[in-house]
C-alpha cells in the first residue's frame, strides 16, 4: 500500500509495504507523460552519475513540487529489472497546496494511473453541492479533506445498497480462499459456485450474477463431478449492465431440434436430471474507474454525502442553539434560526437533496436491477 499526504507544501509518501526491503519510486505530474525517479537528489530521470535509491517506509518529498498541482506515485521491487506498468502499486492523487478547486464539477480530474478515483472529490462537496456553506465549527476547526471523502465513501457504500449494485470495481473469484489466491491482490470477494438449474438454464440459456454490473468476464466453466469441466467463455454473451450471461452452450429445450445447439449436449448429458453440475465464475463487477460512472449516478452520490455533512455541520455551527435574544438600554435583538429538536439548521436543503435521491432511487432501481427470471 502506498499514501500520499500534502503538507505544508510538502508531500509525505508513506509505503506500507514489507514483501522487500526496498522498493524503486517514481513520482508522475498530473498532466506530464512520464513518470521521475527517486534519487539522492530527489525527483529525476535517473543516470549513472545519479542512479535510482532504493527506498521503504516514510519519504518526504520537497524535490521540484509546483503549488497547486496533483501528484501520484507508484512503487515496485527495487531489484526487479524491466517492472511493466502492471506491476507497480499505484497512489491516488495528491494536490500540493495551494487553493486551487478541483473535481469532476470543475472539470479537471481523472483518476491516477492504475488506481479507481474517486466518484466525487472534496472540493466538488465544498464548492459545488455544498456551495455557501460554513465549513468551520464555532470553535475555528475546519473539515479536512480526508474527512469529506470519508463521507464520499461512505454515500457509495449507501448506494449500492439502495441500488443493489457495486459502484467501485472488485475482483470476484469462485472458491477463492481453496485455490489460495490472495486476498486484495488476487480478489477482493469470494464466492461460490452457482448451482446448475435444469429447467432455468434449459428454458432461459441464462444465469444471473450475484454482484453487477459486470465489468469483465475472465472464465465462466461448466463443472461436473464426474467429467472435469468444460470452459464456457467463448461462447457466453455478456449484459454488463444488468449482470446476466447469455449462454450459447446450454441443455436444449424440449421444443429445439439437434440443429440448433447441439454443442451443448455432449458436456451436459444425462447429468442435467441430477445435482452433478455447477457454474464457476471468475469476473470483476462495478466500474473500471471513477471516470465510468454515468453522471446522474455520480450527482446522487454527491448529494447523499452532502446530506451526511449538512447534518453534522449545521450541528456544529449551531449546536444546542434554536434562538437567542439581547435587550439593553430599552432596545432588544432576537435571532431564531431553523434549528430544533427535529428539525436540522441547514433542513431546507437536505430535504431537497433527499427527495431528489429517493426519486433517483425509485426511478432507477430497476434501470441497474437484475430481471427477474422464473422456473418452471
Amino acid at each position: 500500500m502506498i499514501a500520499a499526504i500534502s503538507v505544508n507544501n510538502k508531500i509525505v509518501v508513506t509505503i506500507s509495504d514489507f514483501s522487500h526491503p526496498l522498493f524503486r519510486l517514481e513520482r508522475k505530474a498530473n498532466g506530464e507523460d512520464s513518470y521521475l525517479t527517486w534519487t539522492a537528489s530527489g525527483f529525476c530521470v535517473p543516470d549513472e552519475s545519479n542512479p535510482a535509491v532504493g527506498v521503504s517506509g516514510d519519504i518526504l518529498d520537497t524535490s521540484g513540487l509546483v503549488s497547486n498541482t496533483l501528484y501520484s506515485y507508484r512503487y515496485v521491487d527495487f531489484e526487479k529489472e524491466n517492472p511493466a506498468d502492471s506491476d507497480y502499486v499505484y497512489s491516488n492523487w495528491v494536490r500540493n497546496g495551494g487553493d486551487k478547486t478541483i473535481g469532476y464539477t470543475f472539470g479537471n480530474y481523472s483518476p491516477a494511473p492504475g488506481t479507481w478515483g474517486t466518484v466525487v472529490t472534496p472540493d466538488d462537496l465544498r464548492f459545488t453541492y455544498l456551495w455557501g456553506t460554513d465549513f468551520k465549527a464555532t470553535n475555528g476547526e475546519s473539515y479536512t479533506d480526508e474527512q469529506i471523502q470519508y463521507f464520499i465513501d461512505s454515500a457509495v457504500a449507501e448506494l449500492e445498497r439502495q441500488l443493489d449494485i457495486t459502484i467501485k470495481k472488485k475482483k470476484i473469484r469462485y472458491n477463492a480462499v481453496e485455490r489460495n489466491l490472495v486476498k486484495g491482490t488476487d480478489y477482493d470477494i469470494d464466492e461460490a459456485v452457482y448451482d446448475f438449474k435444469y429447467s432455468r438454464i434449459s428454458r432461459y440459456g441464462l444465469i444471473k450474477t450475484r454482484r453487477r454490473p459486470i465489468a469483465k468476464l475472465h472464465k465462466l466453466e461448466l463443472l461436473s463431478r464426474f467429467s472435469g469441466c468444460r470452459d464456457l467463455t467463448a461462447t457466453t454473451i455478456v449484459d454488463k449492465t444488468k449482470g446476466v450471461l447469455k449462454l450459447m452452450e446450454r441443455p436444449l429445450k424440449p421444443t429445439e431440434t439437434s440443429s440448433g445447439i447441439q454443442t451443448a449436449i455432449g458436456m451436459y448429458g444425462n447429468q442435467t436430471l441430477q445435482a452433478q453440475l455447477f457454474y464457476s465464475i471468475d469476473y470483476d463487477a462495478g466500474y473500471e474507474t471513477s471516470d465510468d460512472i454515468p453522471q446522474d449516478l455520480r450527482e446522487i452520490i454527491a448529494k447523499q454525502a452532502a446530506v451526511s455533512l449538512l447534518n453534522i455541520i449545521g450541528d456544529g455551527l449551531m449546536s444546542g442553539f434554536s434562538s437567542s435574544s439581547l435587550s439593553m438600554d430599552g432596545l432588544s435583538e432576537s435571532f431564531s434560526s431553523t434549528q430544533s429538536a427535529t428539525s436540522a439548521y441547514f433542513g431546507a436543503r437536505i430535504k431537497v437533496y433527499q427527495d431528489e435521491i429517493a426519486d433517483y432511487i425509485k426511478q432507477n432501481k430497476n434501470k441497474f436491477a437484475n430481471m427477474a427470471i422464473g422456473a418452471i
